[in-house]
């Protein structure tokens, strides 16, 4: 039966449209409501023609070709000393990439060397003391026990016949005397024997624990010198350096035991990283690729576990899937190149369909109008795929039925532009400032006196080589202090001399000569401290260790007061010189040719081409990730930059420009953005063909800039497209 309603607001929305082509119109739209229709209105009304197209259950990925990057980690934990290369620069298998503050550990290494060698020393005075006690017990002993035995030979019996002859035995009167003499000499022997074993004994004993507690002194040496040898990160390849760890105000200057610091990479090996694609989808997907200027590569995906994934986000890291290339052929890909991966998860080619807001449902299932001779007819369909916009036709239309579709948009087909081939790229452009590779302080060396700076004998950006004089200082001296040294070290060298004079008899007496040392120790400290003193009231000049270029002044005026380790200026390494520039959003990327802009000692405006030497995001952990980038200036182009530098504002930090086109894709159809319908992140253009006919397509985009898409797949080159 048919039903008596009849939508108003569908009528009113029939009254505003045309059919056909001609007309503009809004983008395919579903309607806020379901809406029958029991008999044809008396109206122009509105309908979208069911047609064959392509569609697509597609996902696309912004991608970039990175080579394949190992960061370096240190073994064990060290204060940071100095980068080997910086970025930018190639390095070789073997060399050192990081290098550890060695004054902490050395001090270490020399104090436990010190330590071994007191207890060698003490433990040989003390074999040497025993030894000579031994030796006398000894020489005690055996003259004892030559002295028992002699009286041995002329023994005197205890008792001795009667000299009346009768025989019989009396006492014998020599027998007591030979008795105490041999009795006193053996008594001597056992008591120098029991002292010598005694003493040897106890020097066995004490040998045994020095030799102990050497040995673990030493192995204690042993690890303290093995971490040193291991306080660096050496190369395992050869490659190029594309970050570095940044050292910021709250770094305490210690690299922690498996944090990555630098990172290498290999610019022989490519690989493709993108943001993270499902395991599922690409199980599901009909067909992977990527797309680097306008031709496609066969890529092999790198599935994480859900445990590594679940890891990384839990740390906090954006994670990113990985694709390798399996095609051999990548002569025309180089590294920072712009692809897309493609997944296609299914595509529908040559089907029939409709809009998707056309459709409703009731009990009986799926039907729409049909406008036929100006009536409209209910029809049943079967439906199959939709993309969110058009919905596939199984089955209740054919090809060219006109379905009743309030939403249905009205392209301008007198208006029409032929799709071409050609280049899709994102303009960047941001401000920069000049940055180096190494600086280092160079700071008020005086320890003694009040030290009043005089002038700067240097400018900002200026080149300096090593021994220059960089400021001019006064020191006034503490005289209360070098007095009271110099007083100490006369008192010390009277008491020494009055010392040697009151024991000069003891001269070879152990306690004569610690004592001696003692003294001499004292004196030596003394005099290096009044040397120092000297030294430093007589600096009139700070001047540059090594040459390098003037980064960094601090404004001191005539006869201010520097203390001790104050800065006086920063000097940069001019060996790696570079524009930083701050890049948020992740457009740059290693090995990208950019153009820097700046001015010469004259104001003349210039530019020239620089390479981006630092890796985006997606190539690196957390650790070694950051929002700016370095790119790195030509050598023979730094003292050109400097002078501009010089010559100009040099308080204007940000006065370098760096541009470039950027996520460039070339050799691809570019479509007019005005021409192309956006619903719900689904593109589509009004295609017609060469009949007059035109039929709205959806083609998979791979992104757009102010002007264009582009087409990954779903337009060809040549195709006629109608404007809105």
């Amino acid at each position: 039966m048919r039903r008596k309603s009849i939508s108003l607001i569908l009528i009113a929305s029939m009254i505003l449209s045309l059919a056909g082509c001609g007309a503009t119109g809004n983008a395919p739209t579903e309607p806020e409501e379901q809406i029958e229709l029991v008999e044809p209105v008396n109206a122009e009304v509105s309908f979208e023609e069911a047609a064959i197209r392509d569609m697509y259950d597609a996902n696309v990925y912004a991608a970039t070709v990175l080579p394949v990057v190992r960061e370096y980690a240190p073994e064990y934990a060290f204060e940071f000393g100095a980068f080997g290369a910086f970025e930018g620069e190639a390095v070789k298998k073997g060399q050192q990439l990081v290098s550890a503050n060695t004054e902490s550990i050395d001090e270490q290494i020399k104090a436990k060397k010190e330590y071994i060698a007191s207890m060698k020393e003490d433990y040989e005075k003390a074999v040497e003391k025993t030894q000579k006690s031994v030796a006398e017990y000894r020489r005690q002993e055996n003259n004892a026990k030559w002295a028992v035995e002699q009286y041995d030979l002329v023994a005197e019996p205890e008792q001795i016949a009667a000299t009346d002859g009768s025989g019989t035995m009396v006492d014998n009167p020599a027998y007591p005397a030979w008795k105490a003499a041999h009795d006193r000499f053996e008594g001597d022997y056992r008591i120098a024997k029991h002292a010598a074993d005694t003493l040897e004994l106890q020097m066995d004993q004490r040998t045994e624990i020095y030799e102990l507690d050497r040995k673990h002194q030493e192995y204690l040496l042993k690890i303290l010198q093995r971490n040193r040898r291991n306080a660096m990160v050496t190369a395992e390849a050869d490659g190029e350096i594309v970050s570095l760890i940044e050292f910021d105000d709250y770094f305490n200057g210690y690299l922690t035991a498996d944090e990555p610091v630098v990172a290498v990479a290999d610019m022989s090996q490519m690989i493709l990283k993108c943001d993270y694609v499902n395991n599922n989808r690409i199980k599901n997907a009909q067909e992977v690729y990527a797309l680097i200027d306008g031709k496609k590569y066969k890529v092999d995906y790198q599935a994480i576990s859900s445990d590594e994934y679940a890891r990384q986000s839990a740390n906090g890291q954006k994670v990113y899937s990985t694709f390798l290339f399996a095609d051999e052929d990548l002569q025309n890909v180089e590294v920072g190149d712009y692809a897309v991966i493609v997944v296609i998860t299914k595509r529908y080619e040559q089907v029939l369909s409709i809009p998707k807001g056309s459709i409703r449902k009731d009990e009986m299932g799926s039907y729409v109008y049909r406008y036929e001779d100006g009536k409209s007819v209910r029809a049943n369909i079967q439906t199959g795929f939709s993309d969110g916009t058009y919905t596939e036709i199984l089955s209740g239309l054919s090809e060219g039925d006109k379905v009743l579709y309030a939403g249905a948009a009205k392209p301008n087909a007198d208006t029409t532009y032929t799709l071409k081939k050609g280049e899709f790229h994102t303009e960047f452009s941001n401000k920069a400032q000049l940055t180096y590779s190494t600086d280092m302080d160079i700071n008020n060396p005086v320890e003694n006196g009040t030290t009043y700076f005089g002038e700067y004998k240097v400018t900002m950006f200026q080149h300096v080589n090593k021994g220059d004089v960089i400021a001019t200082v006064r020191v006034e001296p503490d005289q209360i202090a070098l007095t009271r040294n110099e007083t100490r070290l006369q008192r010390l060298t009277e008491r020494l001399d009055q010392y040697r004079e009151d024991n000069k008899d003891d001269a070879d007496e152990e306690y004569f000569i610690e004592a001696v040392k003692n003294y001499e120790d004292q004196i030596k400290e003394v005099k290096d401290a009044i040397a120092k003193q000297k030294k430093d009231f007589a600096t009139t000049q700070i001047v540059a260790p090594k040459e390098g270029v003037i980064l960094g002044m601090q404004n001191r005026e005539n006869e201010s007061i520097v203390r001790k380790n104050d800065t006086i200026v920063v000097l940069a390494d001019e060996g790696t010189c570079y524009v930083e520039v701050e890049d948020t959003n992740q457009m740059l990327q290693y090995g990208n040719i950019v153009s820097v802009g700046y001015k010469d000692a004259e104001g003349n405006d210039k530019k020239i081409e620089c390479k981006v030497a630092t890796m985006a995001k997606i190539g690196l952990s957390q650790g070694l990730q950051r929002n700016d980038k370095k790119i790195l200036l030509p050598a023979e182009y730094v003292e050109e930059i400097l002078q501009g530098y010089l010559a100009g504002d040099w308080w204007d930090r940000y006065r370098f420009t760096v541009e470039g086109s950027v996520r460039t894709m070339d050799n691809v159809v570019v479509v007019p953005r005005s021409a192309v319908y956006d619903n719900g992140g689904k593109t589509y253009v009004y295609v017609k063909d060469k009949n007059g006919n035109v039929k709205t397509q959806f083609f998979v985009s791979g992104g757009f800039n102010d002007s264009y898409y582009w087409v990954v797949e779903g337009l060809t080159e040549g195709m006629e497209i109608c404007s809105k």
